[in-house]
């Protein structure tokens, strides 16, 4: 069992001479470069401790084992070391043979006391209240642009997971879906409770076409292949799909006559119904979609909750009062609704 076992009788070839482990010191063991960063990190005082084993080859590189944790080397990555946690989820992908293939760093520090170690397929992450978890292909390239773990998305908190045509990845502050039609993209705070009510990728909604994005009246929107979710302070969080859909963009969607939606879709008579701010839209087989603009749907109480999970911002007075300064995109309450230019830096000048 490569890379978990001691080994106890392995012979390697170094200068000339056959040094047994067990027996032979890590100098006798060991070449470079594994031998450098095995004294990078202190030796047999350091973090891995004593050998356990001679440096091993693999199919691309080698190995060598030490009591608490191992050091892997290629002529592509380098040699690096494995330990903890990584090493158990790194094992459980298949080792360099696995989609990560070969460390390219150490362990590193990373945001609320985490650390993250970067391999050749993705990079893996772990905090104390997530334990470890990789992010790879699409998820990494969208996790980045989202800020890493000091984004609202935060710490991986599952690996990849597969569904129908796709597949998602739970975070601390939202999931990630990709599918081949879509990308990657992902749902977070209302949205996500909504994307559970429409039945998740397997709804009308399917899987999400876009991130958040701003709208009128403080609001967001977000497209999703079948449909689009809409948010507003007091409106909450609705969606529509099909002829509903189509119907309210007839009369200019959040920024025409109807505003908002209200409800969700929900059964009526012989057909489906649609709440507004400034009226309903219906449908029948009978009569397929119709606007009615006279009669307005029942006020909603505001709804608190923002769009996505953490820290809420109103408006850019709201931002200047609470830290003195611009927000930036990946901090807590960044949404884009307060990024005017869309720069990734919002609320640049103060309002005050």
């Amino acid at each position: 069992m490569r890379g978990r076992a001691v080994v106890a009788a392995a012979a390697l070839l170094v200068g000339g001479t056959v040094a047994t482990a067990g027996t032979a010191s890590a100098a006798e063991c060991l070449q470079q470069p594994v031998q450098a960063r095995y004294d990078q990190l202190g030796g047999a005082a350091g973090k891995l401790g004593g050998t356990a084993g001679c440096e091993q080859p693999t199919a691309t590189g080698s190995f060598a084992t030490f009591r608490n944790g191992a050091i892997y080397f290629s002529p592509g990555s380098g040699a690096w070391d494995v330990s903890g946690s990584f090493r158990d989820l790194w094992a459980s992908t298949g080792w360099e043979n696995g989609f990560l293939h070969y460390p390219t760093s150490g362990e590193n520090p990373a945001g609320a006391g985490g650390v993250y170690q970067q391999y050749q397929g993705g990079t893996l992450y772990w905090s104390p209240s997530t334990g470890a978890h990789s992010v790879s292909g699409a998820f990494a390239q969208l996790f980045g642009s989202l800020g890493w773990e000091n984004g609202f998305l935060g710490y991986p908190t599952s690996q990849e997971v597969p569904i129908r045509g796709g597949v998602f990845q739970l975070f601390q502050g939202g999931v990630a879906y990709w599918s081949p039609a879509t990308g990657a993209h992902t749902v977070s705070g209302s949205f996500r409770d909504l994307y559970g009510r429409f039945g998740f990728e397997n709804g009308c909604l399917g899987y999400p076409a876009t991130q958040e994005l701003p709208s009128v009246a403080s609001g967001v929107y977000q497209r999703f292949q079948g449909g689009t979710a809409y948010w507003s302070p007091t409106t909450g969080a609705h969606a529509l799909c099909g002829d509903l859909l189509a119907a309210y963009g007839s009369t200019g969607y959040e920024g025409g006559s109807l505003g908002y939606p209200t409800s969700d879709e929900y059964a009526i008579a012989g057909g489906r119904r649609v709440d507004f701010q400034g009226g309903y839209v219906e449908w029948s087989s009978a009569t397929g979609a119709r606007v009615n603009q006279q009669i307005a749907a029942a006020p909603t109480p505001p709804v608190t909750t923002p769009p996505s999970t953490g820290v809420y911002y109103a408006n850019c007075t709201a931002v200047w009062n609470a830290i003195g300064r611009p927000i930036r995109s990946g901090e807590p309450g960044y949404r884009p609704g307060l990024d005017s230019d869309h720069d990734g830096v919002g609320c640049e000048n103060d309002p005050r």
